[in-house]
């Protein structure tokens, strides 16, 4: 994937619809910005910096694609965050939601045999 194709992979999950979106979001001259994301300018650190944060995507993934897009442990934070601040009752709701999820994930139990018993003669 090429550097302004991760930018507009990382405008899309950041929720921004369009391009001029993203610019007006981020205080960016939309020719300035569209260009970034078209491919017909590179954009340097100082800016790859911005739109990571922005995006809220890696920085080392948006300028050379290493690792994940996005920091999962700073994802699992936001989720977490915003469980913690819902009420009790709707809680309990999205745990039992989200157990039911996982319960196609969850490591089955073997199932043990057990030895045949055969009668000896006597």
């Amino acid at each position: 994937m090429e550097l302004h194709e991760r930018l507009q992979a990382a405008r899309k999950q950041a929720g921004f619809e369009s391009a001029a979106d993203a610019a007006a979001a981020l205080g960016v001259p939309y020719p300035t910005y569209a260009g970034h994301e078209n491919g017909s300018s590179g954009f340097r650190a100082d800016k790859g910096e911005l739109y990571a944060r922005r995006f809220k995507v890696r920085f080392e993934w948006l300028m050379r694609e290493i690792g994940p897009m996005v920091d999962l442990a700073s994802k699992y934070r936001e989720i977490l965050v915003a469980f913690d601040s819902l009420p009790t009752d709707l809680q309990d709701s999205y745990a039992d939601v989200l157990r039911k999820l996982a319960e196609p994930f969850q490591q089955q139990e073997p199932v043990r045999e057990h030895p045949r018993v055969t009668a000896k003669p006597t």
